[in-house]
């Protein structure tokens, strides 16, 4: 049987051999005034257990050695260097119950970071998909999908991102250029093009290919508004010169229902037909007079007139018009047909010139 001894003069419990176990039917109460209780083994102090104003604090007596927490199948699931660093293993974190499985690194990607609360908030409703944000990443993917009128398109305006509509930016694009308005192909009768100008542009350019008609005659035009041509309170002179077997000829007409001429005798049998750039003139301004000048060309197979030029027309109405739409029609009211034995190629384009 191991002997207890008590040694009053060194204030020890010593035993000669084996354990010793204190058990008590309440609790076991370690009271020391001097605020702390050291744990040693054979002489060396471990670990000290210190009351500093009621915390608690534990700190290892070897220097350089840890703490270690341990469950009872002696797996470490917590370890408090030397360093000071509190070191838990990988997958052994949770909050809530939830594992925490980012790594360390996925973590320290947040190292640095200096958002408010605020500017973290911005992002609460965020429905955007990673296939969507990492568009931003300068990926090379790109796709084919068509670009259409309402399509918006993102811009950086002064540190801040907008959102506009492509038209907007084929607008300023278009800056210091000619802007297509529409594009038409002539088919019988009259060939009337209604919400072609608008105040958006000063000036128009006209680009006629290969018109051709049923039968001979020359090619007129007139303004509109709101779909309404006007073929009555109207007057123009047109000036125009033939060159006409080598020798040129000034042609003038002047009076009252006279419409403008863009193409005169224009030959049926010529399959090319007739072309021709016109510019238009202030077609919304807020005066009586539009003009139209320009070049044309007919093609025909006699022997008769084979080009037109410097084709010019001043266009007069008798009350100031804010003109939107233009009507082009044969003198005889002939068809207009396709410039070519195939057919298909009479067309008629209309830009906006822009002033910038």
């Amino acid at each position: 049987m191991a002997n207890i001894e008590l040694d009053g003069v060194n204030k020890k419990i010593k035993v000669d051999s084996g354990d010793l176990t204190l058990d008590v039917p309440g609790d076991i109460v370690l009271d020391a005034d001097g605020g702390d209780v050291v744990f040693a083994d054979g002489g060396t102090n471990l670990l000290k257990v210190t009351n500093s104003s009621s915390d608690v604090v534990l700190q290892p007596q070897v220097d350089t050695k840890d703490i270690v927490f341990k469950q009872y199948d002696g797996t470490t699931v917590a370890t408090v260097e030397d360093n000071a660093t509190f070191n838990i293993p990988a997958s052994k974190l949770a909050i809530g119950g939830t594992a925490v499985t980012s790594t360390a690194a996925e973590l320290n990607i947040l190292d640095g970071v200096t958002s408010t609360t605020a500017e973290l908030n911005i992002m609460d409703g965020v429905t955007a998909t990673t296939a969507e944000l990492n568009l931003i990443d300068g990926g090379t993917a790109r796709g084919t999908t068509a670009i259409a009128d309402g399509d918006g398109v993102l811009i950086n305006d002064a540190g801040t991102m907008r959102q506009t509509t492509v038209e907007t930016l084929k607008t300023y694009m278009g800056g210091g250029g000619i802007v297509p308005i529409t594009t038409q192909a002539f088919g019988t009768g009259t060939l009337q093009i209604n919400n072609c100008f608008s105040a958006t542009y000063v000036n128009y350019m006209m680009v006629i290919t290969m018109l051709n008609m049923a039968s001979d005659g020359h090619v007129e035009y007139r303004f509109g508004v709101g779909g309404s041509i006007d073929s009555s309170s109207n007057y123009s002179t047109t000036m125009q010169g033939l060159q006409n077997n080598g020798s040129d000829t000034v042609y003038g007409s002047d009076g009252n229902g006279s419409e403008g001429r863009l193409f005169y005798n224009v030959d049926a049998d010529s399959e090319a037909g007739s072309s021709g750039v016109f510019y238009i003139h202030s077609p919304q301004a807020a005066y009586q007079q539009k003009h139209i000048h320009g070049n044309s060309v007919n093609q025909n197979l006699t022997g008769g007139n084979t080009s037109t030029y410097q084709v010019a027309s001043r266009y007069h109405n008798g009350t100031t018009q804010q003109f939107t739409d233009i009507s082009l029609f044969t003198s005889g009211g002939q068809n207009f047909r396709a410039g070519s034995v195939g057919g298909g190629y009479s067309r008629i384009a209309i830009y906006g010139i822009t002033n910038s």
